[in-house]
């Protein structure tokens, strides 16, 4: 620690005197290199002005960006085009976005750091880092002997078998130019030393290995995750009360639950694999979930808006009824928001397990999590879709109860009254037709100073003024509602 200080102190002394040594290009290069992920590399052609203190500050600014700095090569520069009392250097920007126009977005890059900073620094030229493709192919050790079936049939569902302890099948791969014949394969797995697995060419071969090959194992995962989300389907739209169903029926829906929730537990244990695999994930997950949290809570009411217009479809009344209140709200959207999330989960966990159990040299992480979400997501939609279709068949069978003159139940809030309208005067406009007399109209409560009303016979929704009217309860007659009689 205190022989730190001391070469720090030195160093300090040396710029304050204005011969600070310069700066090492290895040094900075390693400095500058912070393992943050890029996804192009650009080499970018400064001038940086010949002084010790203007030549230490870019270099620091610009490694701080995570840009290793270094002095050209020959070849890199024409010297006769350098600005008189300038140096060059080169820096490396790396960038993560499109490919396309990667060079000029790096030249603005360091044009914008420098007019920042006001570094007397000029960017002279830009140009992408390319290298030729890997020309090699993937070869794969395999037994020369026969397979068994079951062997056979390991492999073609994806499972690689281990062998025996007395004959071991080789666990390796070799890399050769893409043109070479099997003879070069051979040859490149009997060169190396013998620390690597043996290789006997009378007992082994070489076979062009399987990468990112379509694998029943992946497609048996996908049929496994779509199994929980076609019952959830199943049992939003279909299942009713025990009560209407006979006594076979819910025994074969309760084994379809223990089935699906047996499924879920697969699904999730391939979540918490992801969770596991992913540290971007472990690290925004804690302190994003009390953020989110709240959130939910305001926003999920508004989600609920959806069930209530599914509901209210049925009388031509969407958006023109005051719907339940916040819990109510809060009810109707959680259907929505966990149907929702079922789906997307179930995309995720089994993208989870496709990834952990058939995943090939080549195959990144974050593309089969990616695809498990957009597949997820489609399945939640579907599944949200699913209830707001069951809350327009609640507002089907609503509206059948009401052509009888029988009051529907309530619905999350929700709850419909016949009532019998007097209008107090004999023009009271009314929109959506005309105002029937003597007998009750449908009605879900005020709006504002407006009353949306829906009639069982004519079967039209009609709106007018709170005003214009004076509005009587209807009472009910062998169970249905009638309008009392006047004096």
């Amino acid at each position: 620690m205190q022989r730190g200080r001391s070469r720090l102190r030195e160093r300090i002394q040396q710029r304050l005197r204005g011969d600070a040594p310069p700066a090492d290009s290895d040094a900075g290069s390693q400095a500058a290199d912070h393992g943050l992920p890029f996804d192009y590399r650009v080499r970018v052609l400064v001038e940086i002005q010949e002084d010790p203190d203007e030549l230490a500050l870019a270099e620091s600014q610009l490694t701080a960006r995570g840009w290793p700095v270094r002095e050209p090569k020959p070849g890199e520069y024409a010297p006769g085009e350098v600005t008189p009392s300038y140096v060059p250097r080169i820096v490396e920007v790396r960038l993560i976005g499109a490919r396309d126009g990667v060079a000029q977005h790096a030249l603005h890059q360091v044009m914008d750091l420098s007019y920042d900073r006001e570094l007397a620094l000029h960017v002279r030229d830009a140009a992408l880092i390319q290298h030729r493709p890997d020309p090699h192919i993937t070869w794969k050790l395999h037994p020369k002997r026969v397979p068994t079936p079951r062997e056979r049939l390991k492999e073609w569902l994806g499972i690689e078998s281990g062998g025996t302890e007395e004959d071991p099948q080789p666990e390796r791969v070799i890399r050769i130019p893409e043109d070479a014949p099997e003879a070069d394969a051979l040859a490149a797995a009997a060169s190396h030393s013998p620390a690597w697995p043996p290789f006997d060419p009378l007992k082994h071969e070489v076979r062009p290995a399987r990468i990112n090959d379509p694998s029943p194992v992946a497609m048996a995962h996908g049929f496994v995750a779509a199994t929980p989300v076609a019952i959830a389907y199943l049992a939003i739209r279909s299942v009713r009360a025990p009560s209407d169903e006979p006594w076979w029926v819910s025994v074969g829906t309760a084994c379809l639950f223990a089935l699906g929730g047996l499924l879920t537990g697969h699904l999730v244990a391939g979540v918490l694999f992801v969770y596991r695999q992913s540290t971007a994930l472990r690290t925004i997950l804690p302190w994003a979930l009390p953020v989110v949290v709240p959130t939910v809570f305001a926003a999920v009411p508004q989600v609920g808006q959806s069930v209530y217009a599914g509901y209210l479809s049925a009388f031509e009344l969407s958006g023109e009824v005051s719907t339940g209140a916040w819990p109510d709200g809060l009810m109707a959207g959680l259907w929505v928001s966990l149907a929702f999330l079922f789906g997307l989960l179930a995309g995720v966990g089994a993208s989870g397990w496709v990834y952990r159990t058939t995943a090939r040299s080549g195959t990144t992480f974050g593309t089969a999590v990616l695809i498990g979400m957009y597949a997820g997501a489609l399945a939640g939609w579907m599944l949200a879709s699913a209830v707001t279709d069951r809350a327009a068949d609640s507002g089907d069978r609503a509206l059948a109860a009401a052509q009888e003159y029988r009051t529907p139940g309530a619905y999350y809030g929700l709850k419909a009254d016949f009532t019998c309208v007097r209008p107090k005067e004999k023009d009271a406009p009314v929109y959506g037709g005309t105002l029937p007399a003597g007998r009750p109209l449908l009605t879900f409560g005020p709006k504002g100073d407006r009353v949306s009303l829906w009639d069982p016979k004519t079967k039209r929704a009609l709106s007018m003024r709170l005003e214009d009217a004076s509005f009587v309860p209807a009472k009910s007659e062998h169970g249905k509602a009638v309008c009392p009689r006047t004096k």
